[in-house]
């Protein structure tokens, strides 16, 4: 894991033990060295990367990563609009802010995106990724259960961090979603599972049901 760009998101490589291949987990804004640094110290071969959502902070090397190794970038399709207009995720002024950072306000879809749902399951680099929609920070958000045999981690992009939620602010964002999301997805995860986070310390759903402040019942309830 190393935390790149201005917003320091999280990119992961995860691969089972067994074998020389990994997925890329939120290749977001100045991934990329990062990634072809830990590839090559690694000595493992990219076949895809995994978007937890749509915004640019965890999808702007996306397109660079999938497709210098040719590689698809899997996506919910309710965020796959965000990989050609990262603005839209940002709000009125987001395309003066990418065009502002990137020269243009609009992105080259990566060559192959596929798209999946609640509920798909995928097997990659000898890891099963369940996808959970989970929306409410955006409308295309997912927890990821990674599984390689009994030992189970999610990656919670940037629904649940440790201590806190993403934001609900932006586009697409809503605060009456995100608290369902994290009712019925988050809380029902079993106490001690590993949360890895879009952003921030790795953390577990005991210690977040504990003290994470949005995932009491004080605050769920006014959604209810």
């Amino acid at each position: 894991m190393s935390s790149c760009g201005p917003w320091e998101a999280n990119c992961y490589l995860v691969g089972a033990a067994d074998t020389d291949e990994c997925v890329v987990i939120d290749a977001g804004m100045d991934a990329s060295s990062v990634v072809e640094r830990l590839l090559a110290e690694s000595n493992r071969t990219p076949v895809a990367v995994l978007a937890s959502h749509g915004h640019l902070d965890h999808v702007a090397d996306a397109h660079a990563v999938a497709d210098a190794h040719g590689v698809p970038v899997w996506i919910h399709p309710a965020d796959r609009h965000l990989l050609t207009d990262p603005g839209a995720g940002l709000g009125p002024q987001g395309a003066e802010l990418v065009r502002t950072l990137y020269g243009s306000a609009t992105w080259p879809e990566p060559s192959d995106v596929r798209e999946w749902h609640d509920g798909d399951e995928v097997t990659l680099a000898g890891v099963t990724f369940r996808v959970v929609e989970a929306p409410g920070h955006t409308p295309g958000c997912v927890l990821l259960l990674a599984s390689v045999g009994d030992t189970v981690w999610v990656f919670t992009g940037d629904v649940v961090f440790a201590g806190s939620i993403g934001r609900t602010d932006l586009p697409g964002g809503d605060m009456a979603t995100m608290a369902a999301s994290l009712r019925d997805k988050v809380l029902t995860l079993s106490d001690d599972v590993p949360l890895l986070p879009g952003h921030g310390p790795s953390t577990t759903v005991a210690r977040e049901r504990a003290t994470n402040p949005y995932l009491q019942a004080s605050f769920l309830e006014q959604f209810s």
